[in-house]
């Protein structure tokens, strides 16, 4: 997977991450922390290190572009935000390079 400076043109590769296979998509976390490549790699966006892989019940590396994230407040158990692998309405800022 590739990470380019956008902010270029024309844009600039700036690192790249060894993936599991070639992501057909790539979902965020709403606050922008973590990548879900659909690979199933679990990749820490300030680092751009691998913290963890999408297992099945057997402990089986499986894949998917699907992504839903839920934020609940543990008080009131109301939803504060969701997200999912279309990322519409989010603003985005940069991620300062470690």
């Amino acid at each position: 997977m590739h990470v380019f400076d956008a902010t270029l043109i024309p844009p600039r590769l700036i690192d790249s991450i060894k993936v599991r296979d070639e992501p057909g998509w790539i979902t965020f976390s709403l606050d922008g922390t973590f990548a879900y490549p659909s690979t199933g790699d679990i990749i820490d966006v300030p680092s751009r290190k691998i913290v963890g892989g999408l297992t099945d019940e057997t402990g089986a590396a499986v894949q998917s572009e699907k992504m839903v994230e839920i934020q609940i407040d543990t008080t009131t158990k109301s939803v504060l935000r969701t997200g999912d692998q279309f990322g519409l309405g989010r603003v985005t800022t940069a991620v300062p390079r470690p």
